[in-house]
């Protein structure tokens, strides 16, 4: 499936004395009323809403979507500090550091951080993603001052413990030995790393069992001082709280936040081509597994890229739905998957275009063919003005569900402002759905599908599939 990408939920933060950390008290003033002059606002029709937008003096942005239909409020605490950010060998240090940030502050220890989350009758987590490192909170808008102060010094006052630190990075290398037993991850990593070798989404978020080993407490310290910065972060709130309310609360917590040093907001280049990659197939030998796991693709395209709409309805029709091309002739018809779909993972830096399915070991060989002849017929051959006009509607349908809660709205807003899609989201994501035509859907099929250049990887009991390495086919032990 293509999708926009929002903020996740895991881990409950953490934390540790870090020398140079902001120091700054959790503690909220009142300040005079905030002038509407202050925000750049935008209608959000399809809610009968407006988004507010600023930005504090140093650099910190803040998007406001008020939504007074119950008392509670969902807000994001979003640092471009995601696991695109992991030094080279060391992948799954943004994961490991998100991991540890409820774990103690300059001014609360763990035990007083979980106590306060647990009184506010609320919810505070934390993840790290490729792009960004994310907290996310939801309490009652008569409790939000409280939980947004505690969710600021966690990230403003982290101390990071050591023992924690030890702790957590056990976890990580249990989590990964436990991953090695599922088909799912395994392939998904060997695809990603193959496609991407050492770009920033060419490892895991929870990095590899060698990268962790590396990790050293200092790593932690280091990258905390690089990357949580005030200009790269971004807090979006949703719910029953004003902009004025939005603004005085985020100038309280975090207007006194110093930048490290003279940092500006990373930006998205405009996109480049990636080079294909030669066509490659990847064979991992896992004999206990009765089934084969299958990920298949190209480079991609990155969130912003002008052609994402096209390659939207364009993969809709592929592999997208549940009455896709591929799940009715691969699953329906032929019954030969317990699952397949396709999707564009378009972030900040091009994701791949990918082909997924999971099927009994003999016919792997078949679903290969027939899913290279599908994705070959989806680049070559038109589809028709109803088949497009059917899966606008669709996909216009489905949109305001993707707003009708104030914790999708609030994880909505961080990604309109991560990936840059400007206020006017609300209205150019139906407006660019429907100017998709079956001259552009092509266009986009024949520039982001291809099947003479796909990375290929299987993992399964390789025998049982009559798969036989050759050529330039890698047979993995």
């Amino acid at each position: 499936m293509i999708f926009d990408r929002t903020a996740r939920s895991l881990l409950m933060l953490g934390v540790l004395l870090l020398p140079g950390c902001a120091h700054t008290t959790p503690a909220v003033q009142t300040s005079a009323p905030v002038p509407a002059s202050l925000f750049d606002e935008q209608p959000v029709p399809v809610i009968h809403s407006k988004v507010y937008r600023t930005v504090l003096d140093n650099g910190v942005v803040l998007v406001v979507l008020p939504r007074p239909v119950v008392p509670v409020v969902s807000f994001r605490i979003g640092i471009l500090a995601g696991s695109s950010k992991d030094p080279s060998g060391k992948s799954g240090l943004a994961d490991l550091t998100a991991s540890l940030l409820n774990r103690g502050t300059t001014h609360l220890d763990a035990l007083t951080i979980f106590r306060k989350i647990d009184a506010s009758g609320g919810s505070l987590e934390a993840d790290a993603g490729r792009d960004m490192t994310t907290l996310s909170g939801k309490v009652l808008s008569s409790d939000l001052e409280g939980l947004f102060s505690l969710a600021s010094d966690l990230v403003l006052n982290p101390v990071f413990p050591k023992p924690e630190f030890e702790r957590n990075l056990q976890q990580a290398k249990a989590g990964l030995m436990d991953e090695k037993d599922h088909a799912g991850p395994v392939a998904r990593n060997l695809f990603y790393k193959t496609l991407y070798e050492n770009g920033p989404y060419g490892h895991p978020a929870t990095g590899t069992m060698d990268s962790i080993s590396r990790i050293q407490y200092q790593d932690i310290l280091d990258f905390y001082r690089t990357h949580y910065t005030p200009d790269r972060t971004i807090l979006t709130f949703a719910g029953d709280i004003t902009p004025d309310e939005a603004l005085k609360l985020a100038k309280a917590t975090f207007g006194n936040w110093k930048p490290a040093g003279s940092r500006t907001l990373p930006t998205t280049a405009a996109a480049v081509r990636q080079p294909l990659p030669a066509s490659q197939t990847l064979l991992l030998d896992r004999t206990q597994f009765a089934q084969t796991m299958v990920m298949m693709g190209n480079p991609g395209i990155r969130r912003n890229d002008p052609r994402f709409y096209s390659a939207l309805v364009m993969n809709q029709i592929l592999g997208g739905t549940t009455t896709s091309r591929l799940n009715h002739v691969v699953r329906q018809k032929n019954g030969l998957v317990y699952y397949i779909y396709s999707g564009f993972d378009a972030e900040r830096h091009a994701g791949p275009f990918f082909v997924a399915f999971q099927t009994f070991a003999p016919n792997t060989s078949k679903v290969l063919l027939l899913t290279r002849k599908i994705l070959t017929q989806m680049k070559n051959q038109p589809v028709s003005a109803e088949e497009i006009k059917t899966t606008q509607n669709n996909l216009l349908g489905q949109f305001p569900f993707r707003v009708d809660t104030d914790d999708r709205i609030a994880s909505l807003l961080l990604f309109i402002e991560t990936y840059q899609l400007g206020l006017t989201y609300f209205t150019d994501y139906p407006d660019k759905v429907r100017q998709v035509t079956p001259a552009s859907e092509l266009a986009a099929a024949r520039d982001l599908i291809h099947p003479n250049h796909l990375v290929t990887v299987v993992v399964g009991p390789i025998k049982k599939t009559g798969l036989v390495a050759n050529g330039k086919d890698i047979l993995m032990q």
